[in-house]
C-alpha cells in the first residue's frame, strides 16, 4: 500500500518534464487527470510554479494545507467572497475618483452614495456577464430551432447568426463604457457629451481584446516556458491595466468634448446677441 509513493512521484516528475518540453515547442497541451491522486499532484505542481518559494517544501506540506481548506469549505468560501467583494469595490472606487479628478470635480458624494455606486457597478458587471452568456446560448438555440421548424427559411443559414453573435460583445463593451462615463462623474451630463468617447473607447477595447486573444493563441506557450504559470497572471493584469487606461482616456476625451460643445454653444449665443444688438442700432 505505501510502497508505490516514490514510484508515483517519479512518474509525476517525468510527466512534468515531458509537458515542459511540449510547451517549449509552442504546442498545445491538454492534461486529463484520472483519479484524485493525479489531480492532487497536478494542483501541487501548479502551485509550486506560481509560488517559487514553495519549491523548498515537500508535497505533503502543500497537500495538508489544501486538505485544511477543503475541510472548512464553507468558511473559506465566505471569506473569499467577502475579500473579492471588498477588492472589487476598491477597484471601482479608484476608477470613480480618477474620473472625477479628470473632470476637475471637487464636490464629493456622501459615503453611502459612493458605496451604493460601487456595489451597483459590481452588480451591473455580473448582469452584463450573464446577459452575454444568455444571448450567446439563446442565439445558438434559436438557430437550431429555426433549422428544425423551418428548414426552408433563409434564417437557417448559420452565417447570419454568427455575424449577429459577433455584434454582441462590441455592443456590451460600448454599453459598459457609456454607463461608466455617464454615471461616475459627479456632474449632470447629456448623452451627446458621452457618445463619441464611449464609441472610441469601445473600439479601443475591442482591439485590446483581439491582441489579448492573439497572444493567448500564439505566444502563451513561449512565455509560459520562460516564466511558468505566472505569465498568465502578468498578461491578464496588463490587459486589465490597458482597459483602465482606455476608460480614463475616454473620460478625458469626454470632458474636453463637453467643454468644446459648451464653448461652441456660448459662441453661437453671443453671435445671436451681437446680431440682435446690431439690428437695434
Amino acid at each position: 500500500r505505501s510502497l508505490c509513493g516514490s514510484y508515483n512521484t517519479n512518474i509525476c516528475k517525468f510527466a512534468k518534464y515531458y509537458f515542459n518540453e511540449i510547451i517549449k515547442k509552442s504546442k498545445n497541451l491538454k492534461i486529463i487527470t484520472v483519479g484524485i491522486k493525479g489531480f492532487d499532484q497536478l494542483l501541487i505542481d501548479t502551485v509550486k510554479d506560481f509560488i517559487p518559494i514553495l519549491e523548498e517544501q515537500d508535497d505533503a506540506f502543500i497537500k495538508t494545507f489544501f486538505d485544511s481548506l477543503t475541510s472548512k469549505r464553507f468558511i473559506t468560501s465566505a471569506i473569499a467572497a467577502v475579500g473579492l467583494l471588498i477588492a472589487s469595490t476598491a477597484v471601482f472606487s479608484s476608477v470613480r475618483k480618477s474620473i472625477n479628478l479628470i473632470w476637475g470635480i471637487e464636490k464629493k458624494r456622501t459615503f453611502i452614495q459612493e458605496r451604493a455606486i460601487d456595489f451597483t457597478l459590481i452588480f451591473f458587471a455580473l448582469v452584463l456577464l450573464l446577459i452575454s452568456f444568455i444571448l450567446t446560448t439563446g442565439l445558438s438555440f434559436l438557430n437550431e430551432l429555426i433549422t428544425i421548424t423551418f428548414p426552408d427559411s433563409p434564417l437557417r443559414d448559420p452565417t447570419i447568426w454568427r455575424r449577429f453573435a459577433l455584434m454582441i460583445p462590441p455592443l456590451l463593451t460600448f454599453l459598459v463604457f457609456f454607463i461608466c462615463l455617464w454615471w461616475l462623474p459627479n456632474v449632470k451630463l447629456r448623452i451627446i457629451d458621452i457618445l463619441p468617447a464611449a464609441f472610441l473607447a469601445a473600439i479601443a477595447e475591442e482591439i485590446n481584446k483581439m491582441v489579448f486573444i492573439l497572444y493567448l493563441r500564439n505566444f502563451s506557450g513561449i512565455s509560459g516556458s520562460i516564466y511558468g504559470g505566472v505569465s498568465a497572471i502578468i498578461v491578464l493584469m496588463a490587459f486589465i491595466y490597458i482597459s483602465a487606461i482606455i476608460l480614463l482616456i475616454a473620460a478625458q476625451v469626454s470632458a474636453r468634448f463637453t467643454v468644446y460643445l459648451s464653448v461652441r454653444k456660448l459662441n453661437k449665443q453671443n453671435k445671436i446677441i451681437k446680431l440682435s444688438l446690431n439690428r437695434l442700432n
